[in-house]
């Protein structure tokens, strides 16, 4: 997640205008309400950018937490300037006691993931003294990367800006995470989202390079119906892998994921027998493995927010990419493509995806399909594109016999979103001409598609699709 992506910068000038603009505001509030606390809300932010699509979903989310921490008080007035280029800010008019609204305010800020972006400063007409932190027993706001007072750190220039935006970054994207929450569902409703996700990625189209009901993509050996019939003969794995973690009771979670790749493998020798020896799913029988898995042991007793589940999952394969390459150069039979990839260039793969929380599709993907407009199509091709432009696809550098590939496959994402993305006939045009590209150089990237099924799987648990 980048929340500064699409973001667009301001002079100081247009900084000091808004200033002038809220005191003028904050004046008129206090006029208007003699007896109410005005409390005006803004977000925090270093630097030139100060409104984002990301930072106003985290403005209007951090909003709403604010909100629960005034329950107690009446709220008389309340107005939003989310588009500001400034930086989206709002003014609350609040009966209570001058003190209490303080300590509220503060509470949030010192207990929310999200409190420390938030700048939130609260006057009444009948107390002009604004009552401080320390006056109350709190320290001074502290620095959003060492942790030290913050003024100290801004007045001597003690940190870049982008690790500032590197740290505000880390705060958005756990925030964020935390306000995706998975309901309790049944071992029903799982597998049938599962099910979907293998349904609609094959589904859909134009995909560079991957099997649709118009083109087996640089595919020779499979076609949309294979890839029907491999999905089918994955529900009983499904139903299992959901079985065992449900009803798993032990701490190590390790010992659950083993029994899971021990079903993974017989997944696989079914799912070759229903497409005649081809592999078509064996990256989402790995992944979608893990998150059902994941979502049965972490939803026994309730919801399970996205945060928690990549908690659950990085449990589960702790040492995994170690576990499996060691000792590679010793193994007697024929390497893996993902074992060759790992020898060669370091890289860990889908393993490494999983062990580290499957990060792509938990922080980009999931809260880019959920925010995204249009038609299940154009939304499922721009997620699809999204993915593509972070993944190290490695079923494409396998193709492509270089990891030098993923700067192009950067590229293609940068000028199909440039195009329009999939609500324009250039950038529907421009798929289709990566197709027939694709195509003529035998590329294909697999492993972007396995991740747009997992995407797929949670949106659809948490009603986004």
């Amino acid at each position: 997640m980048n929340v500064f992506e699409n973001g667009r910068s301001i002079d100081l000038m247009s900084v000091l205008d808004n200033k002038e603009w809220r005191s003028h505001y904050q004046e008129r509030l206090k006029i208007k309400y003699p007896t109410a606390i005005i409390v005006s809300i803004k977000l925090n932010i270093p630097g030139p950018i100060k409104s984002s699509p990301l930072l106003k979903d985290s403005y209007n989310f951090g909003l709403r937490d604010i909100k629960q921490y005034l329950k107690q008080f009446k709220i008389v007035y309340e107005r939003f300037f989310i588009e500001n280029t400034t930086g989206p800010e709002g003014f609350l008019a609040v009966l209570g006691d001058l003190k209490a609204v303080k300590l509220a305010t503060i509470s949030f800020e010192e207990t929310s993931p999200i409190g420390r972006l938030f700048d939130i400063d609260i006057m009444a007409e009948q107390n002009e003294q604004q009552l401080s932190r320390r006056s109350l027993g709190y320290r001074a706001r502290t620095c959003f990367i060492c942790d030290k007072d913050a003024k100290t750190c801004i007045k001597q220039g003690v940190h870049t800006l982008e690790s500032g935006y590197d740290a505000i970054n880390k705060i958005c994207t756990i925030y964020m995470k935390k306000q995706i929450t998975i309901s309790k569902q049944s071992q029903d409703q799982i597998v049938r989202a599962a099910m979907t996700a293998l349904l609609y990625e094959v589904s859909l189209n134009p995909k560079p390079g991957l099997v649709d009901p118009v083109s087996n993509g640089a595919h020779s050996d499979m076609t949309v119906f294979t890839f029907i019939d491999s999905s089918l003969s994955l529900q009983q794995y499904f139903n299992e892998a959901y079985a065992i973690s449900h009803d798993f009771s032990g701490d190590d979670l390790t010992v659950m994921f083993e029994t899971l790749r021990q079903l993974g493998v017989r997944a696989e020798a079914k799912m070759c027998g229903a497409t005649h020896g081809v592999n078509t799913h064996k990256g989402a029988i790995f992944s979608l493995g893990i998150l059902i898995s994941a979502i049965a042991y972490g939803t026994k007793i309730g919801g399970v927010t996205v945060n928690d589940l990549q908690k659950i999952i990085t449990k589960m394969t702790v040492n995994l990419v170690q576990h499996d390459f060691k000792n590679l150069y010793k193994k007697k039979q024929k390497l893996t493509a993902g074992e060759q990839q790992y020898q060669q260039y370091r890289l860990p793969g889908i393993r490494g995806e999983a062990a580290a929380g499957f990060p792509i599709v938990m922080d980009m993907a999931l809260p880019f399909l959920l925010k995204s407009v249009g038609s299940t199509s154009q939304r499922l091709l721009d997620t699809l594109m999204k993915i593509a432009s972070s993944i190290v696809d490695t079923n494409l550098i396998k193709r492509a016999g270089s990891p030098d590939i993923l700067t192009e496959l950067k590229q293609w994402s940068a000028t199909y979103f440039e195009l329009g993305g999939s609500q324009t006939s250039a950038g529907i045009t421009y798929l289709k001409k990566l197709d027939v590209e694709f195509v003529q150089r035998h590329l294909s990237i697999g492993g972007t598609a396995d991740n747009l099924i997992s995407t797929v799987f949670l949106a659809r648990l948490v009603g986004g699709i």
